[in-house]
């Protein structure tokens, strides 16, 4: 069975807005450093949540084929769903991880 995702299969205009007002909230509760919008290489737009002195992503947000995902500080997959909300869900518990270790290296 295959699962036909209804709406925009990319990050929209709306989409961005929702991420980066949520980012922009965990930024003034002071579980995150800065909320930024980027391109990926691959020209995808993603919103990541960044440490409190904004050098690493500790989560970046996106969506990818109709699907809203989360990743953490590794980029590995901490949320995925059709709802936006879904993966927000993830806030503000995905900030307080540790930073990867190639973060704390010296």
């Amino acid at each position: 069975m295959t699962v036909i995702p209804i709406g925009y299969a990319e990050m929209n205009r709306a989409d961005l807005n929702i991420f980066v007002a949520h980012g922009q909230e965990m930024v003034d509760q002071g579980f995150a450093g800065a909320c930024l919008p980027l391109e990926t290489v691959e020209g995808q737009i993603v919103v990541a949540l960044m440490d409190p002195i904004s050098e690493y992503p500790l989560c970046v947000f996106g969506k990818s084929q109709g699907w809203y995902f989360a990743l953490d500080c590794d980029w590995s997959p901490i949320a995925q769903g059709q709802l936006i909300e879904e993966v927000l869900a993830v806030l503000p518990d995905a900030l307080c991880q540790t930073l990867p270790r190639a973060a704390n290296a010296i």
